[in-house]
């Protein structure tokens, strides 16, 4: 089968050792309560969080009241969601095992890009129902730049630049399944930790780009890194900035 692109070299199941190094700040859950604000989210409705991994957002959409649902391709990611108390279940963004119309939010955070888009949001189109809306949580495209981990390692400005869609894309998509534009929100989450934790969470591979990069890069950044920081207890601050791109699907005409 020919090579369709970095997102499917990534080892989910790696990845989901590396979360480990992840943990849940009050950013993500102010961006996961954003989205249950947005579809209003209450008592009965349904979310399902694409990709979710561990489930901790679905877990602010689970304190609503609602039915959350993680749905990740990663068994592992979805047995420590289901061991947390979340609902969950193996299963493709692309091909979600979900009927139609069912879900008043479908969720996407850091997920889009593991995946064909256009797919993933087709398929959340037809899972979300009338009034539901469909977010998605992104890298802003400056991020790619910007970031500190392309300080170290220069080849991740370019694997991420093609890895994930640029949210007009992401926007033109959802105007094609005929959801109407949400919210479109720029925000930033400033991320402390130490030096050590840095490096070791660089080499568990904490963040799935890291996967693809050459590891002779990996070494050479890692040396810079500890040369500019040598002491292991410093502590770092960097910062991470998203985008939203969200749509509702409209509500049914009596």
């Amino acid at each position: 089968m020919a090579d369709r692109g970095p997102s499917e070299r990534i080892d989910l199941e790696r990845l989901a050792a590396a979360y480990d190094y992840r943990a849940m700040g009050a950013g993500d859950r102010a961006r996961a309560a954003t989205a249950a604000e947005a579809a209003g989210l209450d008592s009965g409705d349904v979310a399902i969080d694409v990709g979710g991994g561990r489930g901790a957002h679905a877990a602010v959409f689970a304190a609503t009241g609602a039915l959350a649902i993680v749905a990740d391709r990663s068994p592992t990611m979805a047995a420590h969601a289901a061991e947390s108390g979340i609902r969950a279940v193996v299963a493709d963004g692309g091909h979600l095992p979900f009927v139609d119309g069912v879900a008043g939010l479908v969720y996407f955070h850091l997920a889009i890009h593991h995946g064909d888009p256009v797919r993933m949001l087709a398929e959340a189109a037809r899972v979300c129902r009338p009034g539901g809306l469909v977010w998605v949580w992104t890298l802003d495209p400056a991020h790619h730049r910007a970031s500190f981990l392309a300080r170290w390692f220069p080849s991740v400005v370019a694997i991420d630049e093609r890895r994930f869609p640029h949210p007009e894309q992401l926007e033109r998509t959802m105007a094609e399944r005929s959801l109407i534009a949400g919210p479109s929100l720029v925000v930033s989450e400033e991320i402390s930790r130490t030096a050590g934790s840095w490096e070791e969470a660089v080499r568990g591979g904490f963040v799935s780009t890291l996967q693809l990069i050459p590891a002779g890069e990996l070494e050479s950044g890692l040396a810079r890194f500890r040369e500019a920081h040598p002491d292991p207890a410093e502590e770092l601050a960097y910062t991470l900035t998203y985008r939203s791109v969200a749509g509702f699907r409209p509500s049914l005409v009596s």
